[in-house]
């Protein structure tokens, strides 16, 4: 392979043979950085991918049918000075679908026993708590401007069914931008173990190489954890897994590079 080959492959061509040629990897350090930093954010939209669609999933999932369960199932109630009360003060849980809704204004319920409950929307004594595969998202009352009542949130709910579509499309956004910026970092830093290998190895590469090889090292270990989070299987020790595959994509792609010529 060549350094004009190189330059031929669309992303899509490098990103499957980043998946299991080390040699090609090596070979990709002669690419300009432009090409590079477009691919890391089209693998960023692969390891974003699970997050945003369990988001959408999940939230759709959560309204869906839960302003009639609201409305049937739940006492009138008034949210006002950053607290929930009723005329019973009596706490009322049931299952609708996938979620498990928590009405609470005794304080007897907390967020991590929403949270354990994996999908649950909790109204509790003093905030709003809203769980999607064991993250919880918690919204204080003392935001809230002016008094609640049960009608009104049914109203808000309305309202928040027609923004469902913008809603959602700003949060993956954010995803996608947090996700990014992770994956420029986890690269950077898999640079700097590049340097501590070259030097071991005796290679001449400088850190724009090495940044370029790591940049294509992290898409195996990438693509494994989004097809794990996509299944919503568990991975333990995902931490240390992640930085193994890592480090052993780089050092055998390091390897694959002709060492420095000795003078004779």
């Amino acid at each position: 392979m060549t350094k004009k080959d190189v330059g031929l492959m669309n992303v899509f061509q490098q990103f499957a043979k980043s998946t299991y040629s080390p040699k090609h990897i090596s070979m990709f350090r002669f690419q300009g950085i432009g090409k590079t930093i477009l691919f890391v954010f089209l693998l960023s939209i692969l390891a974003a991918l699970p997050a945003a669609i369990n988001l959408a999933t999940g939230i759709q999932q959560g309204l869906a049918g839960l302003d009639t369960a609201v409305e049937e199932e739940l006492p009138d109630f008034t949210i006002a000075n950053g607290t929930l009360t009723s005329e019973d003060n009596q706490s009322v849980e049931f299952k609708k679908d996938d979620f498990f809704i928590v009405f609470d204004p005794t304080g007897s319920f907390t967020e991590e026993e929403l949270q354990a409950k994996r999908n649950s929307v909790g109204l509790l004594q003093e905030e709003f708590v809203l769980v999607i595969n064991g993250q919880a998202q918690t919204y204080s009352y003392s935001l809230v401007n002016g008094p609640l009542s049960k009608g009104d949130i049914l109203e808000y709910m309305d309202g928040f069914k027609s923004l469902f579509p913008i809603f959602i499309s700003v949060f993956i956004f954010f995803i996608y931008l947090f996700t990014a910026a992770a994956k420029f970092i986890e690269i950077t830093l898999l640079a700097a173990i590049g340097l501590l290998i070259k030097n071991i190895m005796q290679k001449n590469l400088n850190f724009k190489q090495l940044w370029v090889m790591s940049a294509y090292s992290v898409t195996l270990a990438t693509v494994f954890f989004a097809v794990m989070d996509l299944l919503h299987a568990n991975v333990p020790s995902a931490l240390m897994i992640n930085w193994f595959i890592h480090f052993m994509i780089l050092y055998m792609a390091v390897k694959e590079v002709p060492g420095r010529k000795k003078l004779a």
